[in-house]
Formats: structure tokens, sequence, C-alpha cells
């Protein structure tokens, strides 16, 4: 049940691991990034435990093929946004830990001559 969302668990540990392990040398954008990671883990293992709940809560209470796939797409809709969620909080971890003070320039040489 767990394994297809593995390469993702893992990305996302060794991604906590090391954000946890820099925090001392760390931008602003690192609660950004536990965030994002964070809830990407979380959703590898709610994903596959929620649709298991779902399919058989429809097939133990009587309703039709129809419903059902109905309900799925409704909650395949959730997860998808959960998704752009955690998507979301990556590119805010992006953003934060980037300097808002423009380069400096390096100074130019008056000495030269045009003539």
């Amino acid at each position: 049940m767990f394994t297809i969302q593995l390469p993702t668990l893992l990305v996302c540990f060794m991604a906590i691991v090391v954000i946890l392990g820099r925090s001392n040398e760390s931008s602003g954008g690192s609660m950004w990034a536990l965030l994002g990671f964070g809830l990407a883990a979380v959703l590898c293992f709610a994903v596959p435990v929620a649709q298991i709940v779902v399919q058989d809560w429809v097939s133990r209470s009587g309703h039709t093929t129809i419903e059902g796939a109905s309900v799925m797409a409704g909650i395949s809709m959730v997860w998808s946004v959960l998704r752009a969620v955690t998507y979301a909080l990556l590119l805010m971890a992006v953003l934060a830990g980037r300097s808002t003070v423009p380069p400096v320039s390096a100074p130019q040489d008056k000495n030269t001559d045009l003539a």
C-alpha cells in the first residue's frame, strides 16, 4: 500500500533531516520548506489510508458504482489541492530564501580616458 509512496517519503525524510541539521545556518525559507516537505510526507500516508477507508465505506454502504466513483473523484480533488499546497509552500521557501538586497556592482575605474 505504501510502496508506491516510498520514493516521495524518502526524499521528504532526507529533506527534513537536512533542513533540521542546518537550522543554525538557515534562511527564512527553512520553515516554509519544512512545512512543504512535512505536508508531502503526511500525504504519503494519508492518501492511501483515506482511499482504502472510502472504498470500504462505499462498498459496505450499498452505493452504486457511479456514486462510489463520484466520491473517489471528489477525494482525488482534495488530494490534488493538498499537493498544490505542498508545491506552494516549497515555492515560498525558495522565494523567502532569496536576498532582497540588490547585488553590489563592481566599482568603475575613473582613471581611464576615452580620448
